[in-house]
């Protein structure tokens, strides 16, 4: 769509108004083509990154609606990342949950349903869901900063401290 490097006018584009631009461009697209799975998938993805949680659920919503021969994972897990934004934690966990059954190797949808478990206070399941995503990918260095905020919550300093080294190990600082 857009190419950044060596354009001034991209260049000076806030993240926000280039994403704003994209979702026009989607929403011209999406007139054509109204039933797009990229497209809606796209636009919805747009909407999440500029916190506009209930248009992104409208599009995530209508994707599970359209019943494609496929479930997609991301979309649930997307879907419930639009939930959590908009408070709706049931929801949310609903969604990662639809997420984790299509694919129980799906390290995001386990560490985004920690989340909203750490958001309602229940620290023991957000760690052991965070500690699933670890091991689904043990260089997954959000997953291990997740935990660590439940520990020090729970006050395990010490294994807080821990996993914040590993965090350090592995983004490089």
């Amino acid at each position: 769509m857009y190419n950044w490097k060596n354009n001034p006018d991209l260049s000076s584009k806030t993240d926000g108004d280039y994403t704003s631009e994209v979702i026009d461009f989607l929403t011209s697209e999406l007139s054509k083509n109204p039933n797009s799975y990229e497209l809606l998938f796209s636009r919805g993805n747009g909407y999440l990154d500029l916190g506009k949680h209930q248009d992104a659920i409208m599009d995530y919503s209508k994707i599970i609606s359209l019943n494609f021969e496929f479930d997609i994972p991301s979309v649930y897990n997307n879907r419930g990342l639009s939930y959590r934004g908009t408070g709706q934690f049931d929801l949310a966990i609903n969604d990662f949950n639809k997420a984790i059954k299509l694919d129980s190797n799906y390290r995001d949808a386990f560490n985004n349903r920690g989340m909203v478990l750490a958001d309602l206070g229940k620290y023991k399941e957000a760690i052991a869901d965070y500690t699933t995503s670890i091991k689904l990918d043990p260089n997954y260095w959000y997953a291990y900063n997740n935990r660590a905020m439940s520990y020090w919550e729970m006050g395990f300093i010490e294994k807080a401290k821990k996993d914040y080294e590993t965090v350090k190990d592995l983004v490089g600082h």
